[in-house]
């Protein structure tokens, strides 16, 4: 399975300008692959102006469809979501190019952002299967929190984060996300912006693991629609070797059993 990660400079809170700055990048891809990933809050940027917030009818749900349709990939990226008018989740969407899609709400929201004050926290984790492979879900600050991210009996084969991980604390993705990966024997794929918005720089940083710890993926930079040079992490995910892996070295069956309580 082929991956692209895109480390989006995002525009503050502008969507029709991000819409435009991805579609660019993806045009420019010599092989489209089967998933794109996107950052966190890739439409809006990092925001608490939650006034910004759509249903499953906006705009932002409404273009990863007809993208991922356009160019027979699956698509992943979070948005801020109103539910009801009333809760807002940073909610992350997978898109399949059948138009098809499942979601995951952010569990461990951002409090040194001040995100616990304006956003709900989700309480179930997601798992989903596309073209045979096992994608769990997480966003940005999920990824302190190895619990959250236990793949108890191998019940998933890639973990993926998004994220909005600023350049002053970017030096503590690596071990976070290797460890992810050998702990779980999964791949770990890492999807960060790049640019700045009103409170933080960032720098192109997104990262993949294998099962054993061993970076992967090849790194090229195109330019997008406003001339910014653009990250491109690409991946190709080898889902027999690492079944191959679990077997020859089976440390899952030893994995202690617990549950997640509030």
């Amino acid at each position: 399975m082929k991956v692209h990660i895109i480390s989006l400079d995002i525009v503050w809170e502008d969507k029709q300008q991000n819409f435009r700055k991805v579609e660019s990048v993806i045009e420019q891809l010599e092989e489209r692959g089967d998933l794109i990933i996107l950052p966190e809050m890739f439409s809006t940027g990092f925001t608490m102006k939650t006034s910004l917030a759509e249903d499953a009818a906006g705009e932002t749900l409404h273009w990863m469809i007809a993208a991922a349709q356009r160019y027979d990939t699956a698509i992943l990226g979070s948005f801020p979501y109103s539910q009801n008018g009333r809760e807002v989740f940073n909610r992350a969407y997978f898109v399949k190019p059948d138009g098809s899609w499942s979601h995951y709400d952010k569990r461990h929201l951002f409090r040194m952002g001040d995100e616990n004050n304006y956003y709900t926290r989700g309480e179930e984790k997601t798992i989903v299967e596309y073209k045979g492979v096992k994608f769990a879900l997480n966003i940005c600050y999920d990824i302190r929190f190895p619990v959250w991210s236990r793949n108890k009996g191998n019940r998933y084969d890639v973990l993926v984060n998004i994220a909005n991980f600023p350049e002053v604390r970017i030096n503590a993705i690596e071990p976070l996300l290797k460890a992810r990966a050998i702990e779980n024997l999964s791949y770990a794929l890492f999807a960060n912006r790049d640019g700045k918005d009103p409170m933080c720089v960032y720098c192109p940083s997104s990262q993949a693991y294998d099962f054993k710890g061993n970076e992967v993926g090849r790194i090229e930079f195109v330019k997008d629609s406003h001339g910014f040079m653009t990250q491109v992490l690409t991946c190709d995910l080898d889902i027999q070797a690492q079944e191959n892996f679990r077997d020859k070295f089976p440390a899952w069956m030893d994995a202690d059993t617990f549950n997640v309580i509030r």
